[in-house]
């Protein structure tokens, strides 16, 4: 049984989140260390992908986003060609009304129990061990700053954004094994990673389990970055802050309420505002905004009227994207039966096209809308002289010298020989 990603067209063709090449798959690796029967294959080159099909499968399994369907369709008939059995489709692109009539088994959620299942086992959600996965960082492109030790702790959310997939993917909502946690901790600190990306929808969502995992963080003394709501941020700011948050991300997606209420986000813009407001008090903590664009009740002018909102809350960084419906979500069913999605090139589904038919919006209008909020929020300058300042003499005031060893001499060094795609399991 072979399980694997998308392939790339070159060497260096990764997605890059924040500075970030993503080069791993969280999603195989945590099969891979609960079901070691199974081989695992991390984003090949395409010749690497044929060479391993000439070994022989029963199965091969592909997972998989949205805008990579494209290139699994590609990988699909080439494993038919060469004689396998049978095709497998899991992860958030599995959610797309086309693949069930593409592969002959779709797995909607985590895996590791049904694969299991196979050889003739189970794997309870109690029981789920987790990997090692490690991501390098940039500040300045092609030079490696930081490795961060990427952790997936908790499955599923309790909110149902009406843009999201979590709710219809991870119907079942439980934590990581604490243990695990803690051996994969300990094998970062041995490497001496200094960072940690916990990858939750929602973290702090368990306020017991989360308590019990930031006193792991902070015995070890890492440094960690989370994406939660504004609320559960402020809630719990002090107690996170002191046990090693420094980079919380909110997604904001609109500083207008009635947007907010139309795609059910159950935030409300003052927590936001508290956010903000409670975390420029924090020494060294580095504050990012995500946010959309295309709500269907704002023109073009009130869309820029709301990134301005968003620039004057305070964040340090900000990410912004294009409102996008994905299949099986309400919003996909709203858009699609309201006003009709026009654009089926799954490769534009980045977050980045706008591919469906906006009532005061036109695609043009919206790339140029793109570009103009970008250059008003995402501004070097304001990176270097706001946000950079904020991390490094922040967290001088507050570590002092540990800051200068963990962040200038240990991290950056112990980059430098951490091959974040070996493959390690316990």
């Amino acid at each position: 049984m072979l399980l694997c990603t998308v392939y790339r067209r070159f060497r260096g063709d990764y997605i890059v989140i924040a500075n970030a090449p993503r080069r791993v798959s969280p999603g195989l690796r945590f099969i891979k260390q609960n079901v070691p029967e199974v081989e695992i294959l991390e984003y090949p080159m395409w010749r690497e992908y044929v060479a391993r099909l000439r070994e022989g499968w029963d199965v091969v399994g592909f997972s998989f986003y949205q805008n990579e369907i494209g290139e699994i369709r590609r990988m699909v008939a080439e494993a038919r060609r060469h004689g396998v059995r049978e095709i497998w489709a899991g992860n958030y692109g599995a959610l797309d009304y086309s693949i069930p009539s593409l592969v002959d088994r779709v797995f909607i959620g985590p895996a590791e129990d049904e694969i299991a299942q196979v050889f003739g086992y189970r794997v309870r959600p109690e029981d789920i061990q987790h990997p090692v996965m490690m991501v390098h960082f940039s500040l300045i492109p092609g030079i490696r700053d930081a490795t961060f030790g990427l952790l997936y702790t908790a499955h599923g959310c309790p909110y149902k954004c009406s843009f999201c997939q979590t709710p219809v993917f991870e119907r079942h909502r439980f934590t990581i094994n604490l243990e695990s946690i803690e051996r994969v901790l300990r094998y970062y600190k041995k490497l001496g990673v200094t960072y940690l990306f916990p990858m939750d929808e929602l973290f702090g969502i368990y306020p017991e389990f989360t308590d019990k995992l930031t006193r792991l963080f902070a015995r070890y003394k890492f440094r960690w970055w989370a994406q939660s709501r504004a609320s559960l941020f402020v809630r719990y700011l002090d107690t996170w802050h002191e046990r090693g948050l420094r980079i919380p991300s909110v997604g904001v997606e609109s500083m207008l309420q009635t947007s907010l209420d139309g795609m059910n986000k159950r935030q409300n813009t003052e927590e936001i505002y508290e956010f903000c407001r409670r975390s420029s008090e924090k020494h060294g903590m580095y504050r990012i905004g995500y946010f959309m664009t295309g709500h269907e009740d704002m023109t073009a002018e009130q869309t820029l009227e709301d990134a301005a909102r968003l620039k004057q809350a305070g964040f340090d960084a900000h990410a912004v994207s294009v409102i996008t419906p994905f299949p099986q979500t309400p919003l996909w069913d709203k858009l699609s039966s309201r006003y009709g999605i026009f654009d089926h090139d799954y490769s534009h589904y980045k977050l980045q096209h706008l591919v469906w038919n906006h009532p005061h919006i036109s695609p043009a209008q919206m790339h140029y809308l793109q570009n103009t909020i970008i250059k008003l929020l995402v501004r070097p300058i304001d990176f270097i002289y706001k946000g950079l300042s904020r991390l490094i003499w922040g967290g001088l005031r507050q570590d002092g010298a540990g800051f200068i060893w963990r962040n200038l001499i240990k991290g950056p060094i112990a980059a430098l020989f951490i091959n974040d795609r070996k493959q390690v399991f316990f």
